[in-house]
């Protein structure tokens, strides 16, 4: 495959998948309480959010995937990734 062509379809990709991460109301309430808090843990999230163990985990793999969040061990806690996040916000300003 074409360099060009392969990297406008991993841009392509990334706009989607963007596009569902600011639909998707848990994933982004995550984001909004580590940007409003700072870095937080897995208990703070289930906690202050509502929501399951379970969910939280699916939420918080997809965003560590995504690299919108980084998980720290001293203290084991998330913390927000401020560029990934600004770039995910900026797409939502393009509508």
């Amino acid at each position: 495959m074409h360099e060009q062509t392969r990297g406008n379809i991993v841009e392509k990709l990334t706009v989607i998948r963007s596009r569902e991460i600011l639909n998707d109301k848990v994933k982004m309430e995550i984001l909004e309480m580590l940007k409003r808090k700072g870095p937080s843990s897995f208990g703070d999230i289930v906690r202050d959010l509502g929501v399951s163990q379970q969910s939280a985990t699916n939420h918080i793999l997809e965003l560590k995937l995504l690299g919108l969040i980084e998980k720290k061990t001293d203290p084991p806690n998330f913390n927000l990734n401020e560029e990934r996040y600004s770039t995910l916000i900026s797409l939502s300003k393009d509508d």
